[in-house]
């Protein structure tokens, strides 16, 4: 393996980690702003303190972990963001919305040649 894989593994690794780390600030700050203690809300979750403990450590904790997490904290407006944008309009249809146009194309006929 050349060195540029090697660092370049490094280097998405490092960016995942951080990405984690962040998250599970994010989340470990909206607890403590809604003065949850940890064990209730892994209690509300269905998880267990460690399991919660390790998201907001950003320590490898899964997508259904957060999910559960982010539910208990009542905070789903996140997974309502996030989930949001994967179902927006796609822009062609909105254009063709606000120009009052049908949203099927419709096909041009051709001219003959004849009939010049």
């Amino acid at each position: 393996m050349s060195v540029d894989k090697v660092l370049a593994i490094y280097y998405t690794t490092k960016k995942m980690m951080n990405d984690e780390i962040m998250i599970g600030e994010t989340i470990r700050r909206l607890r403590i702003h809604k003065g949850l203690p940890l064990e209730e809300v892994a209690a509300k979750a269905n998880l267990s303190p460690v399991s919660v403990r390790a998201l907001e450590l950003g320590r490898g904790s899964t997508l259904g972990t957060m999910l559960k997490v982010l539910r208990a904290l009542d905070e789903t407006r996140f997974i309502s963001d996030w989930a949001g944008k994967s179902r927006e309009q796609s822009p062609l249809k909105a254009l063709r919305a606000s120009r009052d146009l049908s949203a099927e194309p419709k096909r041009v006929s051709r001219r003959s040649r004849n009939s010049e």
